[in-house]
């Protein structure tokens, strides 16, 4: 019985590549399954961002009420004054409600959206700064519902298939240097 020299030293190497498969696959599934939760401190977070701007909203709208006007003419007519304080606080009422709006709206298209459309609304409608905040604060852990369980699946895909795009790459640059001796 003839021994292939080759598949003897290939042996390792086809054992290593298998492990590496599983790793990238497990790794990628716990990655994306965190995601459903992080994305509930995420909401809660830009819920209480939505909240605090919608009592600033309120404050302003009394004033605007007091003096007759709407909120609309309340912040034009601050944005027309000559005097610069009144000016900037023209700006920072347009800034607040400019802004109120903006989180809103991505806090009603997030609880909006289906399950598994959540990731894309998300990466669409990030508030960066919120998000920074939310991952300060963010504990890995194991979720338990299906939605994490499908994007664990999603998770599996992604690292089996960055894996298996690696891997050639470096089989076919070993394969160049070969060729060169």
């Amino acid at each position: 019985m003839m021994f292939d020299k080759r598949k003897i030293l290939m042996a390792p190497v086809r054992f290593l590549d298998s492990i590496a498969d599983r790793i990238c696959a497990v790794l990628g599934a716990l990655a994306l399954a965190q995601f459903p939760q992080y994305l509930v401190l995420y909401i809660q977070r830009l819920g209480g961002h939505v909240d605090e701007a919608a009592r600033n909203m309120d404050k302003y709208r009394e004033i605007a009420k007091e003096l007759g006007k709407t909120m609309y003419q309340y912040s034009q007519h601050m944005l027309a004054s000559k005097d610069p304080a009144v000016f900037k606080t023209g700006q920072k009422i347009a800034l607040d409600l400019e802004r109120y709006d903006s989180l809103a709206a991505a806090l009603k298209e997030l609880q909006e959206a289906p399950a598994f459309q959540k990731f894309f609304v998300f990466i669409k409608t990030i508030d960066l700064d919120i998000a920074r905040a939310t991952w300060d604060n963010f504990t890995f852990g194991l979720p338990l519902t299906w939605e994490a369980a499908g994007y664990a699946v999603a998770g599996i895909i992604i690292g089996m298939l960055l894996y298996f795009c690696v891997s050639r790459l470096i089989m076919l640059i070993v394969k160049k240097i070969a060729a060169r001796r």
